[in-house]
């Protein structure tokens, strides 16, 4: 881990309220309190702290997988130290935390932090070529935001970049410019708007989601917290309405999440404009559940 030590900060606080040893861990958690490029709310850096001591205030046992999260091997290693202002170096330090940590056999969870830092994350994965699916009100498919090419506003455009457009799956978008609408049409890339979660049979849905997922060895989930609907989230950076429920959200996750997963993170929560911390406790289920869908399906 002497590559890791180097950028880490560490935390007191663990997720979930407990830690094993990195060595007998299968599972990372790791903060990223940056922010940097946000263009409405902020205090996105905020967003791990928040979290971990929401997921102490939530129970730990999952309906749909019939299993205890407290029985996972979870280590929980502290922050990355973020450099304010300098997102490249940030991205940098992102990318080499990672990398060591698949390098161990490990899988990455990541709580950021505005949506800018899965460019790092991503970075460090791809020679394994991985799919990234894509939870977000928002394509983030912008050449540019505001004079930014690394932005929340541009992020996947530059994932796309790296691993190419047809590596990459959007579930749950809804407010998008028209230039990124050209885009997505133009390089034929695969996407499911909230109004067809709601208005279409669950079935329909997984049905394009497997049919994506068939040409994928790896994966990676990203989750900007900005896909659920503001009434179940109202603590992110950029809310848009007519989003989807928890419920259909957790019903798609358990489907998609198997052995394959290399990696999540959970970004875009902004504690400071949240109410009663609900966006932080539905971020700190969104890791809880994840993870032991893929213990389960994995592992047992």
């Amino acid at each position: 881990m002497v590559k890791m030590d180097i950028y880490i900060s560490d935390e007191k606080r663990f997720f979930g309220g407990f830690t094993v040893p990195y060595e007998r861990a299968k599972y990372i958690i790791l903060g990223v309190p940056f922010e940097h490029s946000l263009t409405y709310k902020t205090g996105t850096s905020m967003a791990p702290l928040h979290v971990r001591e929401a997921s102490d205030a939530i129970e730990s046992f999952s309906l749909r997988a019939k299993f205890d999260f407290d029985k996972c091997p979870i280590a929980d290693i502290g922050d990355i130290a973020v450099v304010p202002g300098d997102i490249q170096q940030t991205l940098s330090r992102i990318s080499n935390v990672v990398e060591s940590i698949v390098d161990d056999g490990k899988i990455p969870v990541i709580i950021g932090g505005e949506h800018t830092i899965t460019y790092g994350v991503v970075k460090a994965l791809r020679k394994y070529s991985p799919c990234v699916i894509v939870f977000d009100a928002h394509f983030d498919l912008r050449e540019n935001y505001l004079g930014y090419k690394l932005s929340h506003a541009s992020v996947m455009r530059r994932v796309s970049e790296l691993l190419g457009t047809r590596k990459i799956m959007f579930i749950g978008v809804r407010g998008f410019s028209e230039e990124e609408y050209a885009y997505v049409r133009q390089k034929n890339i695969t996407y499911i708007t909230s109004t067809q979660i709601l208005n279409e049979s669950r079935a329909t849905i997984l049905k394009i989601i497997k049919g994506f997922l068939s040409n994928c060895k790896r994966t990676y989930i990203t989750v900007d917290m900005d896909v659920f609907d503001p009434s179940y989230a109202p603590g992110v950076d950029n809310p848009e309405p007519e989003g989807i429920t928890p419920t259909i959200f957790f019903d798609i996750l358990f489907n998609i999440v198997d052995g394959r997963m290399m990696g999540l993170d959970v970004v875009e929560n902004s504690p400071i404009v949240d109410v009663n911390d609900v966006t932080s406790i539905l971020a700190a289920k969104v890791i809880k559940e994840a993870i032991v869908y893929h213990y389960v399906k994995t592992f047992r």
